[in-house]
């Protein structure tokens, strides 16, 4: 709690310092990171100074799933805590934790996070997620309760009227579902959303539904929470005590700030964790916060780094950049945009009102269209008005999807 009140300075010198305590420990324990670290040159007197972190090659989802190679000697798997992805990136992985680093990510971070924006340790917070059975389950001698993610929106708002939750925390996409499934839904302080992209006309739909601000949660489960708004609702404070986060720029569209993330634990010594490539892309922002609190702040990109659209002259368009071409076309309450080919995008879209009947043109439909076509030039786009949008066998929303491939053929 004091340390996010600390001036950048300090705290990056605390960073460091981790930093180079965990890359010794990773060399000298981690199977997998000692023959890494060897493959790549690094000898043991290289751990010693953080600045070797940029030789190191980064780890991707493919490396855990042999996560056993990379716990460290002298921790056992029965004495130490899991997560699980539930593969719908196509690669299901699996992380392990010691029982201090599960503490810290599971509850301490989250706790601070969630103080931060106003709620205390007693707060009833209702959390919507894809591994529950049917009903809520409880924890914390009821101050938390989890309910999954495919339930019926119905359901869950009759569950929430007996539950009386102060906060709402999940995926924006199904607290959107439920938004639209009252009149009768709950009164709560504030809404946590994660797991996928918040796009703006999502945040304002929630925050005039359950009139409590929307503030965004940023994380994966293979390194808990990540970053998080605070009630300025501006960038994300980064957790640097306890998470170093890198922006490769890579094959990101040259000025645009942004890059794949790269995210190093710097806590977790049970399984290591370094470079790994989570799959967004981002950008680091400069200053501080208004809030005053001396934590780095990041702005998280819109979508996945494999969801750039890929025009046909070979240029990568930022999924960030075709949201904001949609938000302020009038009529649209939620969209989907999906490329299909280098030439094809379809836009599939709930509106808030009907289209032209008896063969009309569809004006939201042509709306979309002209926002896009000046961003998308030579691309097919093909406005879809739909009765309900798309959603990952995780329960996760995706709000740009491409099956192209950035290389040509």
């Amino acid at each position: 709690m004091r340390s996010q009140w600390w001036s950048p300075e300090r705290l990056r010198a605390l960073q460091r310092e981790r930093l180079r305590s965990i890359l010794q420990h990773a060399g000298e324990n981690s199977p997998f990171y000692r023959e890494r670290f060897a493959e790549a040159g690094i000898t043991a007197a290289d751990l010693r100074s953080p600045e070797v972190l940029q030789a190191i090659p980064p780890t991707g989802r493919e490396d855990l799933q042999d996560s056993g190679r990379m716990i460290s000697r002298g921790y056992r798997r029965d004495r130490m805590r899991s997560s699980r992805t539930s593969g719908s990136t196509g690669t299901p992985t699996v992380t392990w934790f010691d029982p201090w680093s599960w503490f810290l990510g599971k509850h301490l971070l989250k706790l601070r996070a969630r103080m931060a924006c106003g709620l205390g340790p007693l707060d009833r917070v209702a959390i919507f997620q894809e591994e529950v059975g049917p009903g809520f389950r409880r924890a914390l001698a009821g101050r938390r309760a989890s309910l999954s993610v495919h339930s019926d929106p119905s359901e869950a708002l009759a569950l929430l009227g007996s539950y009386r939750p102060t906060a709402l925390y999940g995926p924006p996409g199904y607290l959107a579902h439920l938004a639209d499934a009252g009149p009768d839904l709950p009164s709560v302080r504030r809404i946590f959303t994660s797991a996928e992209m918040l796009a703006p006309s999502t945040r304002n739909r929630l925050q005039e539904a359950f009139g409590a601000p929307v503030l965004d949660v940023y994380g994966c489960t293979e390194l808990k929470e990540i970053a998080w708004q605070c009630e300025e609702q501006g960038g994300y404070h980064l957790n640097c005590e306890w998470i170093f986060v890198e922006v490769d720029p890579g094959d990101a569209p040259s000025g645009s700030g942004e890059g794949t993330i790269l995210v190093t634990s710097l806590y977790n010594r049970g399984m290591p964790l370094i470079r790994y490539r989570v799959g967004d892309t981002g950008r680091e922002l400069e200053g501080i916060c208004p809030c005053g609190r001396g934590l780095p702040l990041i702005l998280p990109g819109m979508g996945r780094s494999v969801d750039y659209v890929h025009l046909p002259d070979g240029r990568a368009i930022s999924p960030y950049a075709l949201t904001l071409a949609v938000e302020p076309v009038n009529g649209v309450r939620q969209y989907q945009i999906h490329q299909l080919a280098r030439d094809h995008v379809r836009v599939r879209f709930l509106g808030e009102y009907s289209p032209v009947t008896g063969g009309g043109e569809d004006p939201v439909g042509d709306a979309i269209r002209s926002a896009l076509g000046p961003i998308l030039p030579g691309v097919r786009v093909e406005p879809e008005r739909v009765d309900r949008l798309h959603r990952e066998p995780s329960g996760k929303f995706r709000i740009v999807r491409s099956d192209v491939s950035p290389h040509r053929a």
